[in-house]
């Protein structure tokens, strides 16, 4: 196998480098990541200026690039330089260091890459770990990738579908594949002020789902299982799609 590595907290961060290492037992392994932190990017893409592409170093089958982009501009530029002329096997975008359950898949730079991995048509995972440390211990983390990473070898994930793979801090219980959990953050901004005395807001909060008496990955993530969620790129509401085209052709 041929694997791409991206992620959104750079190049330099312990999860990708640690997860390459693991990542060379399957083959060849390309990491292409930010030249820094990119966190909460999502799908955002860089459309003002050019786009830098740098090869930091080869060792054997491992070799690192960075690029002054977003995680989602990392996936894009890999697709149209260094696999223009073949595809990597599988994407892997991580290990995060923090988690991306239930409404932080709508934020996540490291999804966002998943997702435009997706959107090219090559397996793709995402992989957060809920511990923001910088030097956290991947070891759960790269187990349960290793596992997520056979499996998608066993099977054929469906066109459009891609997978986001959660480990919690603690040692997991095991392993949950469950739906994304719906919420939003709460107590979102905290007021301050800048050297000068003006109002300035500094964003943090935390997450509480909305739907009550269902259990998807918050709920899980939170009880200490790794949860495996398998999203996709249409986003259409299908349940209500002929409510509302009636509505609209009365």
């Amino acid at each position: 196998m041929h694997i791409l590595l991206c992620n959104d907290d750079g190049f330099r961060a312990a999860g990708i480098q640690e997860l390459a290492q693991a990542m060379l037992a399957f083959g060849q392994v390309t990491i292409l990541a930010p030249d820094g932190p990119r966190s909460g990017f999502s799908g955002a893409i860089t459309t003002t200026q050019p786009l830098r592409l740098k090869h930091r170093t080869t060792d054997g089958d491992l070799s690192v690039y960075s690029c002054d982009g977003t995680p989602v501009d990392c996936i894009k530029l890999a697709m149209n330089t260094l696999f223009a002329e073949e595809r990597p096997d599988l994407i892997i975008s991580g290990i995060n260091h923090g988690s991306n359950e239930g409404i932080c898949v709508s934020y996540s730079g490291t999804l966002g890459a998943a997702r435009e991995g997706c959107i090219y048509g090559i397996p793709s995972l995402g992989v957060s770990l809920d511990d923001t440390a910088w030097h956290p211990d991947f070891t759960d983390s790269i187990a349960y990738t290793i596992r997520v990473v056979q499996l998608m070898q066993q099977l054929t994930l469906p066109r459009q579908t891609y997978l986001s793979l959660n480990v919690p801090k603690t040692s997991p219980k095991g392993l949950k594949v469950c739906p994304m959990s719906v919420g939003r953050f709460v107590e979102e901004l905290v007021p301050s002020s800048d050297g000068r005395g003006k109002p300035i807001y500094w964003l943090t909060g935390h997450q509480e789902p909305m739907e009550e008496g269902r259990k998807a990955d918050w709920q899980y993530l939170n009880e200490g299982w790794a949860t495996l969620t398998p999203l996709q790129l249409d986003s259409t509401d299908y349940q209500w799609l002929e409510t509302l085209e009636r509505a609209a052709q009365s």
